[in-house]
């Protein structure tokens, strides 16, 4: 059958894009299937503040009428212009075991971002940096959490023969409570817990839990944290409030104030921390849809989930290596153990935060699933036209 690519212009297009995932991973024991209107929320560009600033092409292809493919060209206009850069983004990729299919995605997305004046292709994202990203390149055998992306074995072999090469790779980390533990105090690290006493002792320092009374307050409060401890990280472009809050209230319903900690001193916010139940762990049951008896099972669930995630540990620069840190983590550990967790989880952690990885290292923490982000850069002939060439010659 002719293989064709279509830009999703109709709303049965765009349904069929944000339901394609459910042909490849229908038999993934490890797939967590995503909340189908939220997935469609995040394409929405009237439902999502992350496309005020950016414009995005959706894609699928077809074998016949058959859907075997999809993929996002994305542009993020405040990010190149912050960075004064031109690179175009991909997300949502899925696609059958086929090169193909794949080249001939890709392909379009490249020409779509050419025109668009982009000079790179990377990703994916789904649809920026703070949502799932990366293709899994370890770790098949698990389940993702909260926020983490998962896809199957041969995706990284198609991405690689459509011309793409690595960009840089994230970090998953798994921590398991050992059956014979009887206190948290046996499993945080020793020197982790002198520092964190000690620290603790100071008179001008703080440690509050969120107010979801004042959630709107507490929410730019968080973004400002944010921003200003990430400020020095290369690439890093700030969020925006009106993003940072949509991010925010999608998890409103599932934190617990003593797992999501205000550091303070002298009464002034320095830092943050969050935890979250890992309601990948329900997602798993409803298969993408809450009614209507998905609301049920959600309810049912979210009372039985084993693992948390911790998500983001933020302190501002001028606080940071004086250990503030070590109270936040300990607190929220004490937190968890109280709530009978029996995993932790953290993620995602870049290659290049070396910082963060030794810290997570001590923690005892075990990397248990690997990403990796890809890049190409838009040459004026692609990959899919140069690779049939060479059959011909061949």
């Amino acid at each position: 059958m002719p293989l064709t690519i279509q830009a999703v212009s109709t709303p049965r297009e765009f349904k069929q894009f944000v339901t394609f995932p459910w042909t490849i991973y229908r038999h993934d024991p490890y797939w967590v299937p995503p909340l189908i209107d939220d997935r469609a929320a995040r394409l929405d560009i009237r439902r999502n503040p992350y496309w005020q600033n950016a414009e995005r092409s959706l894609w699928i292809a077809y074998r016949g009428e058959v859907p075997v493919g999809t993929l996002a060209a994305i542009v993020d206009h405040r990010r190149n212009q912050v960075l004064k850069q031109s690179v175009g983004a991909f997300g949502f990729f899925e696609c059958i075991d086929d090169k193909e299919v794949a080249c001939r995605l890709f392909e379009s997305a490249g020409d779509w971002l050419r025109l668009k004046g982009m000079s790179v292709m990377r990703g994916p994202y789904n649809p920026s940096e703070t949502d799932e990203i990366g293709i899994l390149i370890a770790g098949f055998d698990s389940r993702p959490s909260i926020l983490e992306a998962h896809t199957p074995p041969y995706y990284a072999s198609l991405v690689e023969a459509s011309g793409f090469s690595p960009y840089n790779q994230t970090v998953a980390r798994l921590w398991r409570r050992p059956p014979e533990a009887k206190s948290v105090e046996e499993v945080i690290p020793q020197k982790l817990q002198k520092v964190a006493a000690i620290v603790r002792k100071r008179s001008d320092l703080t440690i509050r839990r969120l107010d979801l009374r004042r959630w709107d307050e507490e929410i730019r409060l968080a973004c400002r944290i944010y921003n200003a401890s990430l400020a020095g990280l290369t690439d890093f472009v700030p969020l925006t409030e009106e993003e940072f809050k949509s991010f925010a209230d999608s998890f409103k319903m599932i934190i617990s104030p003593e797992q999501a900690l205000v550091a303070e001193i002298n009464r002034k916010p320095v830092g943050f921390i969050l935890g979250l139940p890992d309601i990948y762990e329900a997602l798993q049951h409803l298969n993408g849809r809450l009614w209507p008896f998905g609301i049920l099972k959600l309810q049912w669930y979210l009372h039985h989930i084993h693992r948390v995630s911790f998500k983001i540990l933020m302190i501002l620069p001028d606080y940071q290596n004086r250990g503030i840190e070590t109270v936040l983590v300990t607190e929220l550990a004490r937190a968890a153990w109280k709530k009978g967790y029996q995993e932790v989880d953290i993620s995602l952690t870049g290659d290049e935060n070396v910082k963060s990885n030794r810290f997570q290292e001590n923690l005892g923490m075990k990397v248990y699933r690997r990403y990796r982000i890809y890049e190409k850069p838009l040459m004026p002939e692609s990959a899919c036209k140069r690779e049939a060439k060479t059959e011909i010659l061949n």
